[in-house]
């Protein structure tokens, strides 16, 4: 924040949902490759990795338009921008750790890991996110940002756990990327690009923020809403960032843009929510070009009515002519996303969900309810022997503790003899040797540990050369110990691919598709989670699954549940996501719901219940709508 940003060309672009903001962006980025920027010298950052693509595709067809090439121009998120500097041979060398993301099946594993601590796990869960916000706004820039004491030592334990396993955590990375280039200037010349290009600012991250800034040699541009800013996929999104980027960049431009551009429905709806006292007001009215219409509401009597209603909706559109690649159906959760998507396909309209959450779970604790990620991780040792994070995870399975005493022991191990997880399994587990020289006995717990770890060397070597299913079907043989067991469905979908399925390649596929998920859309409907709309500009939104209990959540209507001060931010909340998804149609909105459902299903949802009635000698609660229909209807 403090260094001199004076030579570079700053411009920040805002304004409210719709009003045109990246097509901004995208008109500035073509302008700067017809004056002859070379396209590998320019870079685009986005919110969301399927934002990326979206913005891609649009960069593309504009540059085509105006007869110059985009193709090699890069467009990615922060994120991965972070990935690609923490994986210099110098970066590893001065981090200590690999470019490798913990899944959420791996932060299982770390979580037991700090419950050695002997702090309560819900104080422990609590300083976790303390810590990992502080993170990503570099508060640790300041060596007494930490109390003495209990803080300071839970936070020592974690960056102790992840160094051991040469891991990195999501709020952690962007940290790691920026005091990186801050320390070595060869590296941030390295990464540098002439123009940098940020969409939806306000969705990343403080330390994403200043990596784009790190990073532009020549000129960077902007574009934000400050009043949209909602958690997609960085994780404590930066809303003040947009004020502080033109306090760190003196004589950076300002551009508003105040004329929403998407159909006036969802401009009126927008407007209505930015009355919200919960909420800053900007500069905003409905373009006069605004294609006209007002929000069309499905109303249907239960879930199974809506999935089959807005799936028939949809398809009437696309028998109208609109591409179903136009169409983004926004849903509150994974189980409207299915049923939904299985509507669609059954009434013939190409569709693919974009997932909520990583898709592979289990109990890390009883080996037949984690096939998968067991799977995953014997692959990850196939593919490198010397994985850290795949050794810690594989002797964890199985164990009520996933053995973290025993880890700690030999974490203590390793520390005497400034090495790591893989050489001191080797030294205190290296079979007879080990024994000869006693090394076993000195590590508490690491007896434990032996079979799991000779286990897994024998899986390295029984499928050492084989490739693509043949190598999945082997490793879930030698993991559930059934002869002639295949990978579950889920571990196929992740890695296999077209070409190159080693298991290098199947490895870092199948980590790219749970930590940085995208669909092909280009000839289908986009069911995505309402946040995740960020990005996209479909001609006609479906907003389905639009009730109580929804958004806002249940807990908001009990104050036993979530008290006043926590409603209000819970309030704050609700009206940025349905404000950001107000404005997003161009030519259609559309609201669905529901008015019922039985008791069962209901408490299974977690929907807010108006009142219960027998119908039919079935408990049935009635479902009231969203607090925000009104604004959007």
């Amino acid at each position: 924040m403090t260094q001199d940003q004076s030579q570079v060309a700053a411009t920040r672009i805002v304004g409210g949902v719709g009003t045109g903001k990246t097509q901004e962006l995208i008109s500035r980025a073509v302008e700067a490759l017809k004056q002859g920027a070379k396209a590998t010298d320019v870079l685009v950052l986005c919110a969301t990795p399927q934002a990326a693509l979206a913005f891609k595709a649009r960069l593309d067809a504009a540059a085509e338009a105006a007869g110059v090439s985009a193709a090699d121009v890069a467009v990615t998120t922060p994120r991965a921008l972070a990935l690609d500097v923490m994986s210099d041979a110098e970066a590893i060398r001065w981090s200590g750790r690999e470019p490798r993301l913990l899944t959420d099946y791996e932060k299982l594993f770390l979580l037991e890991d700090m419950k050695v601590s002997g702090l309560r796990p819900k104080r422990l869960r609590e300083m976790l996110k303390f810590f990992y916000r502080s993170w990503t706004e570099l508060a640790d820039d300041d060596e007494n940002w930490l109390l003495a004491g209990e803080e300071s030592n839970i936070h020592e334990l974690v960056k102790a756990n992840l160094a051991f396993t040469r891991s990195i955590l999501e709020p952690e990375l962007g940290n790691l990327a920026v005091n990186y280039l801050r320390s070595h200037a060869g590296a941030r010349d390295a990464h540098a690009f002439a123009h940098v290009f940020v969409d939806d600012y306000q969705r990343i991250s403080k330390t994403s923020q200043l990596l784009a800034g790190l990073v532009a040699r020549e000129s960077l541009t902007i574009a934000g809403d400050r009043v949209a800013c909602v958690e997609v996929y960085d994780s404590y999104p930066y809303a003040a960032g947009l004020d502080e980027f033109v306090d760190a960049h003196a004589g950076a431009a300002d551009v508003e843009l105040t004329e929403c551009r998407t159909c006036a429905a969802g401009a009126q709806a927008a407007a209505k929510l930015l009355a919200d006292p919960a909420v800053e007001s900007v500069a905003f009215r409905p373009a006069d070009s605004a294609a006209a219409g007002a929000t069309e509401v499905l109303d249907f009597p239960e879930p199974e009515n809506e999935f089959v209603g807005a799936a028939k909706r949809v398809a009437d559109a696309v028998a109208e002519g609109v591409s179903p690649a136009d169409v983004v159906v926004t849903v509150p959760n994974g189980i409207w996303a299915r049923n939904i998507t299985k509507a669609l396909l059954a009434a013939k309209v190409p569709a693919r969900i974009l997932t909520d959450r990583q898709p592979v779970r289990g109990d890390i604790r009883d080996n037949a309810r984690c096939v998968p990620a067991r799977v995953l991780t014997a692959l990850d040792l196939v593919a490198n022997p010397e994985n850290a994070l795949a050794w810690r995870c594989w002797c964890g399975y199985n164990d009520w503790l996933a053995n973290s005493s025993a880890i700690a022991n030999l974490r203590a191990y390793a520390d005497e003899r400034n090495g790591g997880l893989v050489a001191a399994l080797r030294d205190v587990l290296g079979g007879a040797q080990a024994v000869s020289t006693g090394e076993i006995d000195r590590v508490v717990g690491a007896k434990r540990v032996a079979d799991a770890h000779a286990a897994g060397l024998s899986v390295i070597e029984a499928a050492a050369g084989l490739e693509g299913s043949a190598l999945l079907d082997k490793l879930a043989e030698l993991v559930t110990g059934e002869a002639g067991a295949t990978a579950p469905a889920v571990v196929r979908s992740l890695c296999l691919a077209s070409e190159d399925n080693s298991a290098a390649a199947m490895a870092a596929r199948f980590r790219a598709r749970l930590l940085a998920p995208t669909i092909d859309a280009a000839d289908a409907v986009q069911v995505v989670l309402y946040d995740q709309v960020a990005g996209l500009s479909p001609k006609m939104l479906v907003v389905a699954g639009f009730v109580a209990g929804f958004i806002p959540c249940r807990e908001y209507y009990d104050s036993a549940e979530m008290p006043l001060d926590k409603q209000e931010r819970e309030h704050e909340k609700d009206v940025r996501r349905a404000y950001a998804l107000a404005g997003k149609a161009s030519q259609k909105l559309v609201v669905s719901r529901f008015g019922m459902t039985d008791l069962e299903t209901a408490g299974r949802l977690k929907l807010h219940i108006g009142r219960i009635r027998l119908q039919n000698g079935t408990r049935m609660c009635i479902i009231p709508p969203s607090d925000f229909t009104e604004q959007l209807a």
